[in-house]
């Protein structure tokens, strides 16, 4: 959705479930401007391929969350557009494209009140962001007035002496590898002076009284619970840790963003809002009432992976959501192929991409989408065929002109189901836009330098691989 209204209405339930599991500090939004279409982890962004709708989705964002006494997180700080070999390889970002493209959401997440931004895996032309004066110093706090604490991502602090001196407030802990553990023994050496980690606790305790936490703005943590003094003990978790946080009228906000994100990619002849009455319709495709996935690492159907999935057991699948809704229908069945709607008025097209932290996609297609439409308009020159695209993010469309109509979700979640039979049925209007530019079959749209980046000769592939982002500012539909 670019509707910045809905942002603060999601961010607003984020904010109460917080509160409600006693979380005072958000790891989120991600804000990066999606570079590359195939990253894993495009889907969590709120900018798109574009820093001005970042920038204006990430204000209400980031104002709701504060409000209610919750530290937010922006993150990845600088130049995290890609996956592959995310923890080792570089990125080659020129001056102007920081500043017009990959900068601004963050400058608007702190204007907001953002209390904290977490530094990245990635190197920054030759060095690794998390110790990155340039990134940490110069950009962050001289040139854009970054005023809170710098947090590392997990594993992505590989000295704490340069880490330290560069401008890292907080080190995510990560277990035996940890490196700020060092810094009392590293403070009476003198290699980091006490001005250092004083300017380090002052930026945390900066955020904190910004949030209101020393006011009451958060409630009051329990105190009959105490944690293991071994900071390496993973497993304990606080008392509120499994109370209940959400409500029938977050599901509610939930199914609205689905809505308010839906993009319509075609409507042929008014095909939608479908006219049920009398219809014989079969939904087609295993996604249609299939949630999980066994060639998924993480994540499900519905749900991008990695750390911004949440499991769940309340997904509610197409199949069930056109169920519950629609009742004047001649009959509503479901199939994998294309035969089982053979007699059918209307064909719904189930179709989905997955992505996932760690890794990019392989490619553009929509897996399943052609081929389904294909055979089922082989099968019929009339019947109406209806196509929901699941996706994480760009995909083809070499399906969509055989299709009557198409709705494109992005990682819609549990409320899936109840959205897509508002939007077939016209109870509710598709309110998205595309946040990303849709690439043709064959289309190209970086050198191997640019992306996914090039590693010495003979090797294709390597842990120290450098991506030149010499395409500058012209980033997704500015050059395509």
């Amino acid at each position: 959705s670019f509707d910045p209204g809905a942002v603060w209405q999601y961010a607003v339930a984020v904010a109460d479930e917080f509160v409600t599991k006693g979380s005072n500090v958000l790891l989120g939004p991600d804000i990066e401007v999606t570079r590359a279409p195939l990253t894993g982890r495009s889907f969590e962004s709120l900018s798109g391929e574009d820093p001005f709708l970042g920038s204006s989705l990430v204000e209400p964002y980031v104002k709701a969350v504060q409000a209610r006494g919750i530290i937010a997180t922006v993150k990845h700080w600088l130049d995290n557009n890609q996956e592959i070999y995310r923890q080792t390889m570089t990125s080659v970002v020129g001056e102007r494209a920081q500043h017009e493209i990959y900068m601004p959401p963050f400058k608007a997440a702190f204007d907001a009140g953002a209390g904290a931004v977490m530094c990245a895996y990635n190197k920054v032309n030759g060095r690794h962001a998390c110790e990155n004066k340039h990134l940490l110093k110069t950009l962050l706090r001289e040139e854009i007035g970054f005023r809170g604490f710098v947090v590392s991502d997990w594993g992505a602090t590989h000295d704490a002496v340069r880490s330290a001196k560069a401008g890292l407030d907080i080190e995510m802990q990560g277990g035996v590898d940890d490196e700020f553990h060092k810094l009392s023994k590293l403070a009476k050496a003198g290699d980091v002076s006490e001005e250092t980690i004083d300017e380090m606790a002052g930026h945390v305790l900066a955020a904190m009284y910004a949030a209101g936490q020393f006011d009451g703005r958060f409630p009051t943590p329990r105190l009959d619970w105490t944690p293991p003094t071994d900071p390496s003990q993973m497993t304990y978790l606080p008392p509120s840790y499994n109370v209940k946080a959400s409500s029938d009228a977050h599901r509610a906000i939930a199914q609205q963003a689905v809505v308010n994100g839906a993009v319509l990619l075609k409507n042929k002849g008014g095909t939608l809002p479908l006219a049920t009455a009398g219809k014989k319709i079969t939904l087609v495709g295993k996604y249609c009432d299939q949630v999980t996935d066994k060639s998924y690492g993480q994540g499900d159907v519905f749900s991008g992976g990695g750390s911004g999935y949440v499991k769940t057991q309340m997904v509610v699948t197409p199949l069930q959501g056109l169920k519950d809704r629609i009742q004047d229908a001649a009959s509503l069945t479901m199939g994998v192929d294309a035969s089982a709607a053979k007699d059918a008025d209307v064909a719904v097209v189930c179709a989905a991409a997955h992505s996932e932290e760690g890794w990019d996609r392989k490619k553009y297609e929509l897996p399943e989408a052609a081929e389904l439409v294909r055979a089922l308009r082989k099968q019929s020159a009339t019947q109406q065929i209806i196509v929901l695209a699941v996706v994480p993010g760009a995909v083809t469309t070499e399906w969509l002109a055989e299709a009557d109509a198409a709705l494109l979700l992005f990682m819609p979640g549990e409320r899936v189901g109840p959205a897509v039979a508002e939007l077939i049925t016209g109870d509710a209007s598709p309110g998205g836009r595309l946040p990303v530019s849709l690439p043709s079959i064959d289309e190209k749209r970086f050198t191997s330098k640019q992306y996914p980046g090039e590693c010495p000769p003979p090797h294709y592939w390597c842990d120290k691989m450098v991506a030149n982002f010499s395409e500058g500012v012209l980033v997704g539909y500015r050059w395509n």
